[in-house]
């Protein structure tokens, strides 16, 4: 097991020290009452709120509904950001067909076709999964295709020379060498489809999850919860980041000299 450096420590207590000022902040606004209660509840009763949470199962519902909303269309989005990634990356007509298309698309908020799959798919949990899955498809595509595109044509000519055919070259050239910008796609497209499956579960009733639970929250005025959900969202967006993508990225790119170990 690796030991804590003194560069480790330090970066970790730099990069507390933003997080220690707002809660000092929010301590004392609370302390001072420059907020009404109900509308800034204290440190404590956030807290408390939160256990109560956990030991009534509250927490474990509405993640695990989070997680049936979120997982499947970014499973997908994966897969298929990936393979037309690859055909648009290597084919030029694929590319010149394609291309503008996505380009139109990209810059278009997904909530914005969110009423008309309202209206084809009402409010259930496919309404959700197109949502999402446009969404992150969108965010993912153009570094897959930035990827294969930078992949050294050294490689591929060499890998041909040896007799690969083409679809040994992908598998053997072309997809690990454009797998920084695989996982930094992917990275990309957890961090939107994150923040959009919260949006979606607020906006479509039939979905559940953290979203919907954060909503139902401020209707009653209840912000203590709305507080939990925030940080439920922080929490788990930065647990993702720790321990799946940094993990990942130490098992392949660090492994392979591509990025420096920190």
């Amino acid at each position: 097991m690796k030991s804590i450096t003194k560069k480790q420590i330090k970066l970790i207590a730099l990069g507390s020290i933003p997080f220690l000022f707002v809660f000092i902040l929010w301590c004392a606004a609370t302390y001072f009452n420059w907020m009404p209660r109900w509308f800034l509840p204290s440190p404590l009763n956030v807290w408390e709120t939160f256990a109560e949470l956990i030991k009534g199962g509250i927490i474990l519902n509405i993640l695990t509904e989070s997680a049936l909303n979120l997982i499947p269309p970014f499973l997908l989005a994966i897969v298929v950001s990936v393979l037309f990634g690859i055909i648009i990356g290597i084919n030029s007509i694929a590319r010149k067909t394609f291309f503008p298309f996505i380009s139109t698309l990209y810059p278009i908020p997904s909530l914005a076709w969110l009423p008309f799959i309202i209206i084809i798919f009402g409010f259930t949990r496919l309404s959700v999964w197109i949502l999402l899955f446009s969404s992150t498809f969108l965010k993912m595509i153009y570094n897959m295709i930035i990827g294969v595109r930078s992949v050294n044509t050294i490689w591929i000519l060499t890998a041909k020379n040896l007799g690969l055919n083409k679809l040994q070259i992908v598998f053997k050239v072309i997809i690990p060498g454009a797998l920084p910008n695989i996982i930094t796609g992917i990275r990309i497209g957890f961090a939107s489809i994150w923040r959009s499956v919260i949006a979606a579960e607020m906006l479509i009733s039939g979905a559940g999850g953290l979203g919907k639970f954060m909503w139902n929250a401020q209707y009653t005025f209840d912000f203590a919860k709305v507080f939990v959900g925030i940080l439920l969202i922080a929490i788990i967006g930065l647990s993702v980041e720790i321990f799946i993508f940094k993990k990942l990225e130490a098992i392949t790119l660090e492994k392979w000299g591509i990025v420096d170990k920190e």
